[in-house]
């Protein structure tokens, strides 16, 4: 742990360390109540909380929109192209943007991701046609598709 304190360097004691858990509203507690008070920081730190949550949420509702059908079918299909890809080694896609280079990924894996996408957008309520052969078919062809343009893709093929 270093510091600026002026002191000769020192082993950390249990003592000198403060856990991850204990928070300055502690440390103002026992401050407080030293001093006398009677109202206690927790009080006025929920108070200042309430206050910032009621304005995150005023900030978060003037950015937001309500959820359609649709969004939720996107949101499966996006977390079922995640998912599956992660259950076959590659990296996690974490960012929409993301291309697939189809050339690249081996015939087996391509069946694997064809199969296992489609099956899990079905086992979501949703109707989704075959994928593995489409998936083939943009390997032969030599295709990138970014993420995003799969999901939407997608989301024209699969039906509630």
């Amino acid at each position: 742990m270093a510091t600026d304190d002026p002191r000769p360097s020192q082993p950390a004691t249990p003592q000198d360390e403060t856990p991850a858990s204990s928070s300055s509203t502690s440390s103002s507690a026992e401050t407080s109540s030293s001093a006398g008070s009677t109202s206690s920081s927790a009080e006025s730190t929920s108070t200042s909380t309430g206050s910032t949550s009621s304005s995150a949420e005023s900030v978060l509702l003037s950015v937001s929109t309500a959820a359609t059908p649709e969004d939720a079918k996107n949101s499966v299909i996006y977390n079922c192209i995640v998912v599956v890809f992660q259950q076959q080694g590659f990296p996690t896609i974490d960012d929409q943007s993301a291309r697939i280079v189809w050339s690249t990924i081996d015939d087996n894996v391509i069946i694997f991701l064809g199969n296992g996408i489609a099956s899990c957008i079905t086992g979501k309520g949703y109707t989704c046609p075959a994928l593995a052969p489409v998936f083939g078919t943009l390997k032969e062809m030599n295709q990138v598709t970014v993420v995003s343009d799969l999901v939407t893709g997608l989301a024209s093929l699969v039906k509630p």
